[in-house]
């Protein structure tokens, strides 16, 4: 029998709000460590992206909240703004009319206005550290009451050189608080730190989980024009989808990118580590609401960022690793949509994808371009054959 939301006794509120967002099962990662963080344990959590890990850490916090208690109890570190944002939209789907409040402390938004905010006493902070740590310099945010910290994806946290400020925060709370990290990668050093911090953790490894969902189709063409751009004009001509992910690996590149591309006629943006936090958060809204229908960017934006109903991802450049293909994949087919990847390849390079979707047990389909229509290479192979019948017939 499958698992329900219910049988973990989540608040009512909790249970209807998640029914609300069509959220009906708890994945794999869910059910394995509701147990341990609602009896509060301290718990690390290694899966794959699109496994459900924020809501893992997400609900048993939600669920411990007093929401008549005006302070913070509840706190998320993230790595970046994008990721924070992201965070505070999903715990704001799950405590929809209810009077608990959550805030984001990032960076990139004026001080006063945050300040202000942080006036109505949300009982649930998700912040980036450098940001938090400037705040509780200040003496606006108070820590003695946080019950609960999540660390999500602490390997990049660590890599941004930010281990001082996660010890300088959790230092600040209470001893008897639970700690809980939750990433999709583990470095020995973020184990050793993460030991450090916490009481007889419980590690859980569940690498195996498959995060693609099978409403995506993954899918690759193999090109012979000049530059892929043309292949994949051609493609964006053909089916006009409604919102599409382009990711390439140089960042140097995405800007000769959306050159061709709007050239072409289409409308397009680009992200990359130049593009100023202003522009970035332009571009993104922008193709959130759908007035850019294409955005390039690279691997770097993969994680954390918020894409929107992304019906397409584009490989133009296969990803360096497994693991950046599964984060590029899991930017489209969310919340139970369709969705497809397609890689544009040269020859030479199907023997490396077939390779990664092997490891991935990802089953990719050959496709190409006939009579208007995306189809399986099969189909025309069919096809053909069966014309060349019926003319040897005759």
């Amino acid at each position: 029998m499958n698992k329900q939301f219910k049988d973990y006794n989540f608040q009512k509120f909790i249970i209807e709000n998640l029914e609300k967002n069509h959220i009906e099962e708890p994945t794999k990662i869910q059910y394995e460590t509701f147990p341990l963080t609602l009896e509060g344990k301290d718990v690390i959590g290694k899966a794959k992206t699109g496994t459900g890990k924020t809501l893992a850490y997400l609900l048993p916090m939600i669920e411990k909240i007093d929401a008549s208690k005006r302070e913070l109890q509840m706190l998320v570190l993230a790595p970046s703004r994008e990721l924070s944002l992201q965070i505070k939209r999903e715990a704001e789907r799950i405590i929809e009319g209810t009077d608990i409040l959550v805030e984001a402390v990032v960076e990139g938004m004026k001080l006063e206005k945050q300040l202000e905010r942080l006036k109505k006493k949300p009982q649930l902070i998700i912040a980036t550290p450098g940001k938090l740590v400037h705040i509780i310099g200040l003496k606006k945010i108070k820590l003695h009451g946080v019950k609960t910290i999540a660390l999500d994806e602490v390997d990049q946290i660590l890599e941004q050189g930010l281990q001082d400020k996660i010890f300088s925060i959790v230092n600040k709370t209470l001893k008897e608080r639970q700690l809980l990290s939750f990433s999709a990668s583990m470095s020995q050093e973020a184990r050793e730190i993460l030991n450090k911090l916490m009481k007889e953790p419980k590690f859980l490894n569940l690498d195996h989980v498959a995060p693609i969902p099978s409403k995506i189709e993954h899918q690759y063409i193999v090109t012979k024009a000049l530059k892929k751009t043309e292949t994949l004009s051609e493609i964006l001509k053909t089916i006009k989808p409604k919102k599409s992910l382009v990711f390439i690996n140089n960042n140097q590149n995405v800007d000769r990118f959306v050159k061709e591309l709007k050239s072409a006629g289409f409308m397009v943006g680009g992200i990359q580590t130049r593009t100023k936090n202003q522009d970035r958060q332009h571009l993104l809204s922008s193709f959130n609401k759908g007035k850019l229908k294409v955005l390039v960017t690279t691997d770097l934006f993969t994680r954390g960022m918020d894409f929107r109903e992304v019906t397409h991802i584009f490989n133009m450049d296969l990803p360096l690793n497994k693991t950046d293909y599964l984060h590029r994949a899991g930017r489209t087919g969310r919340m139970g949509k369709d969705g497809v990847v397609m890689n544009i390849v040269r020859d030479r390079e199907k023997f490396i994808l077939y390779k990664m979707m092997k490891s991935l047990n990802i089953k990719v389909t050959p496709v190409n371009i006939s009579n208007g229509k995306i189809i399986p290479v099969k189909e025309i192979i069919d096809r053909k054959n069966t014309r060349n019948y019926k003319a040897y017939k005759k």
